[in-house]
């Protein structure tokens, strides 16, 4: 064998064990096609934002935010609200697709009260306003053969005593009756910490559970195996590209150094980190936090979470509502990974003038 094609091999079994980055496909190129208004037939009037998103035991799934249904339009009489509710996702045939899961066409609440939190919000509500909410802002990440999903999720006090309490782990399990959602750790991470697995989790080229923060005007990330997500004494915690290293401690909130990347002081909004099968690397695609309705995305340089990073990219910009002064731009905005396992399409989603979700697709060339 000659020396050229010995390097040759030596490269491609490299980049099967180290996770080189397949040049040809960077920086990413595309196309996209808006798909419209999600919706079910069977829930006319029900309006919502957020939408997060996971693939378990092979149904495409959406957890969305406040879910209010009236007799009609936006503006009608309500009839039923929700904290959250989730949904599957079937589809775009011809516009997105849900099926939801209630009666009387209103959807169930999703996440599971906590009695201290309900009996807060019966305390309080109808006196000064405030309501434990419980508004899930991260996609779900299979685990144990794609049978269970695991998410973090923000608990907050919303109202004129608005405040973050703490975030609570669960996990999403789905049988004949439909998705369901168990708070396994009611209070995982408790407010003045940087709350982990808030802004995403994702499964490392390592295998093991990755948490994501959005912290110090960037991204933060910790690890632990699969088997241990529960347990916060098992999590490691990236200290940052400089020294490429783990620590049992988590960094300062405001440290720049330990983050994966850096955005701006302002950086916050919504996004996911995933896998991408396709340009063999993990990608970022996000929301910055800038009220422009734009996704920005950014890939692994090296193909590792904890690695190098490009620059952000402009990916998609939405078009937000037409006179809509209540929620002028659009926000939570997420890609969903899960539902193309081959990675060669993205769905991206976001709310809608707060209370729809729209969904387009991106092609990748």
């Amino acid at each position: 064998m000659t020396n050229v094609n010995i390097l040759s091999c030596l490269l491609f079994f490299s980049s099967l064990v180290f996770g080189l980055v397949a040049q040809n496909t960077l920086p990413p190129k595309f196309s996209i096609a808006f798909n419209g208004n999600g919706s079910d037939p069977a829930f006319p009037h029900v309006y919502r934002d957020g939408g997060v998103s996971g693939v378990v035991s092979g149904k495409k799934l959406m957890v969305f935010c406040d879910t209010k249904t009236t007799t009609g339009n936006i503006s009608a009489p309500m009839t039923g609200f929700t904290s959250n509710s989730i949904a599957y996702y079937l589809g775009d045939d011809p516009t997105p697709q849900f099926q939801d899961f209630g009666k009387n066409e209103v959807p169930n609440l999703a996440v599971p009260w906590l009695e201290s939190e309900s009996n807060y919000t019966a305390e309080n509500f109808d006196k000064n306003g405030n309501r434990v909410v419980i508004w899930p802002g991260s996609s779900i990440t299979a685990i144990h053969g794609g049978n269970t999903g695991v998410a973090v999720w923000g608990v907050a006090v919303w109202g004129p005593a608005g405040k973050s309490l703490y975030n609570t782990l669960v996990t999403i399990t789905v049988n004949e009756s439909g998705p369901h959602i168990e708070r396994t750790v009611p209070e995982f991470i408790q407010a003045g910490n940087i709350q982990y697995g808030n802004w995403g989790s994702t499964i490392g080229a390592s295998g093991k559970l990755l948490l994501l923060a959005a912290s110090g005007g960037g991204l933060k990330v910790a690890r632990v195996d699969p088997n241990d997500a529960t347990d916060l004494t098992k999590y490691e915690y990236y200290t940052g590209p400089t020294n490429k290293t783990w620590s049992p401690t988590p960094p300062p909130s405001n440290s720049t150094e330990a983050n994966i990347f850096t955005v701006g002081k302002w950086f916050g909004g919504s996004g996911d980190v995933f896998w991408s099968p396709f340009h063999e690397t993990f990608l970022c695609v996000y929301f910055n936090g800038l009220p422009d309705n734009t996704f920005y995305i950014r890939y692994a340089l090296d193909g590792w979470v904890a690695g190098s990073w490009s620059t952000e990219q402009v990916l998609y910009k939405t078009a937000p509502a037409p006179n809509d002064p209540g929620d002028p731009f659009n926000y939570a905005g997420h890609a969903n990974p899960t539902w193309d396992p081959s990675g060669r399409t993205l769905a991206l989603s976001w709310s809608y003038g707060g209370a729809w979700t729209q969904v387009a697709t991106v092609s990748w060339l």
